[in-house]
């Protein structure tokens, strides 16, 4: 019984169906054109992909340019890196930060004209449009790919590969900090530092012309000399210590090292120069209470020598450390799949915009058979009601 019950039930929707079978093919009909005609005049649009290599976690250039985004622009990568590592984040994160950010979608949107091309006077506007024209992923290997969707399959691969060629500018710019900042700051103070040395040459030089020779002795030359010595390595790592910061953070262990061996050679200074037995006198330690005025004025200039002596050599040391370090730094991005220029569009998809439309019209048309048949019969139903009243 139960089946035969069933078996009733669907005859039924299927005569509905067949009753109403002109208004379904109708809608299906008007769908099927609708959707063809729509596929048609909707504009081609091009799909043009770039992919760059995993970056390696263990290049200098890219640790030096994680912790610098991470310590200039935490909120644009999200905090990715920490100072001079790169943290929770990976180094190909961090290329997505920087893909994602004003510094590469300005320069771009100037290169291609696209408050031109999109209509737009705003720099805001032109960025939105652009960020949905554009497609950035990462897949599980830390591979980048870049999308760009456009009209123009030419321009759409110009454009996949002007993110790279923005990107790596940047990343250069940030991961150079180290040895390019480095180099440029001690080069200006060995230079200072040299200039120094000479001037005070020269000053030693006359002093000793115009007042003849004049000697210390032992114990008074090398306490002058060790405190030139230590004071030159002191200045020296002051200066080391100020360009780490310029670049590092605070808590950095490369800053936090150095701020110890600076607060030792204060001690060590600070204890030389006020001597355990002796007596200090205008900043140098004179074993003998009686040390005449041209023997003071001597050990100073022979001191600030030997200071500036000791500095150069340490900041020539530092200097050619900064160079090579500048001079290894290479493009960090290197790309895996250039950007090509697309043969077939990606969109319109007119095929399934055709067969989703057409199945979406079906559905539709059978819900409004049976709405019609059910008003129908509702109708029907109040009429005998009311024959029967009457």
């Amino acid at each position: 019984m139960k089946d035969s019950g069933e078996e009733i039930n669907l005859l039924i929707y299927w005569s509905v169906l067949v009753r109403r079978k002109k208004l379904i093919g109708l809608i299906v009909a008007a769908a099927f054109v609708c959707s063809v005609v729509t596929s048609l005049l909707l504009p081609k649009k091009y799909d043009a992909t770039v992919s760059l290599m995993p970056p390696e976690a263990n290049n200098d250039s890219m640790r030096t340019a994680a912790s610098m985004m991470s310590g200039a622009a935490g909120a644009l990568l999200g905090g990715a890196a920490g100072s001079l590592g790169l943290g929770a984040a990976s180094p190909a994160t961090v290329w997505i930060g920087i893909l994602k950010s004003d510094s590469v979608r300005d320069p771009i949107i100037d290169k291609f004209h696209l408050k031109k091309k999109f209509g737009v006077s705003a720099i805001e506007d032109a960025r939105r449009i652009l960020s949905e024209m554009v497609t950035i992923e990462k897949s599980k290997e830390d591979i980048v790919s870049i999308t760009v969707e456009d009209r123009e399959p030419v321009e759409a691969a110009r454009m996949a590969n002007a993110f790279v060629e923005e990107l790596d500018t940047v990343v250069q710019n940030r991961s150079m900090t180290e040895g390019k900042r480095t180099r440029i700051f001690v080069e200006q103070r060995l230079s200072e530092t040299k200039d120094k040395l000479g001037r005070l040459e020269e000053e030693l030089r006359k002093f000793q012309k115009e007042n003849g020779a004049v000697k210390l002795d032992e114990q008074s030359k090398a306490i002058v000399e060790a405190i030139g010595s230590l004071k030159g390595r002191l200045i020296a790592r002051e200066i080391e210590l100020q360009t780490a910061l310029s670049y590092s953070a605070p808590t950095n262990p490369r800053v936090e090292l150095l701020k110890t061996e600076v607060k030792e050679l204060k001690s060590k200074l600070r204890e030389l120069e006020e001597g355990r037995r002796g007596s200090r006198r205008n900043g140098i330690f004179i074993p003998t209470s009686r040390l005449p005025d041209v023997s003071l004025q001597y050990a100073r200039l022979v001191r600030d020598i030997k200071i500036q002596q000791t500095l150069f050599e340490l900041l020539s040391r530092q200097y050619e450390m900064a160079r090579i370090q500048e001079a290894k730094d290479t493009p960090a991005v290197q790309v895996l799949d250039a950007a090509k220029v697309p043969e077939r569009k990606a969109k319109p998809r007119r095929a399934m915009i055709v067969a989703v439309s057409t199945s979406a019209s079906v559905l539709i048309a059978i819900c409004a058979a049976f709405f019609l048949q059910y008003m129908a019969d509702l109708k029907t139903a109040n009429n005998g009601r009311n024959g029967h009243a009457v």
